[in-house]
């Protein structure tokens, strides 16, 4: 559950890089980090003078001020040689999950400066308002990931037993083995209601036991389904 799609961000790095404008002096590519977004600043508008908000990103040609850096971050497989990366930087966030028409990227630029605004999916959505559809899912760990939230939120507990949850798998992930004083580092929990989430772990059939790492300790099980 990415707060940023990756692809997303990795497209809009390169092109900060790819396109900024080498000549306008004591400026620099930069990232300002935010709780709900992150904001790409590049050195330099649209290379043809037009201002990009005033555009159909989704049809935007794709015109090059520095052909040279360009061909270099092909030929390292960062950026294809022709497609709009605008358009695959919204396609990102179209088919992840939590996507809301509201949280598409926005870019805006000046004759000068070039900002791009990726927002963060996972903000502020409450865990029992997550809406998982099958156009959403991908192969591998992510589909592992929400499984798991699937049925952390199926379990009959109260929320804030429910987040707890989610903070200890954060922490250890599905394969890293943990006891009941990893539970009451990450939740703050006195030692009782740490076991308490334990048991409730252990009777939903989303940890199991491991040997060989001392006494009362656990993993997360990984649901895939086939």
């Amino acid at each position: 559950m990415p707060d940023i799609p990756e692809r997303a961000a990795l497209e809009c790095l390169v092109n900060a890089l790819i396109h900024r404008d080498s000549t306008i002096a004591g400026s620099e590519v930069h990232i300002d980090i935010y709780d709900d977004r992150m904001e790409i600043y590049s050195p330099g508008g649209m290379y043809d003078g037009s201002q990009v908000q005033n555009l159909n990103t989704d049809s935007v040609p794709s015109k090059r001020r520095n052909p040279v850096i360009a061909d270099m971050f092909n030929r390292m497989n960062y950026m294809e040689c022709r497609g709009s990366g605008f358009r695959k930087i919204k396609e990102d966030y179209r088919t992840a999950v939590n996507f809301r028409p509201e949280l598409e990227p926005q870019f805006y630029s000046t004759s000068s400066t070039f900002i791009v605004t990726l927002y963060n999916l996972n903000y502020n959505v409450p865990l029992d308002e997550l809406e998982i559809g099958e156009e959403n899912l991908s192969i591998g760990e992510e589909k592992d990931e929400i499984a798991f939230l699937n049925s952390v939120k199926s379990l009959k507990v109260k929320q804030p037993t429910r987040e707890n949850i989610l903070k200890v798998k954060k922490q250890v992930g599905f394969l890293q083995p943990f006891g009941r004083l990893v539970v009451m580092t990450e939740t703050g929990l006195s030692a009782a209601t740490a076991g308490n989430i334990i048991n409730i772990l252990l009777n939903a059939g989303l940890i199991e036991p491991v040997a060989g790492f001392g006494k009362g300790k656990y993993q997360f099980i990984i649901n895939r389904k086939k």
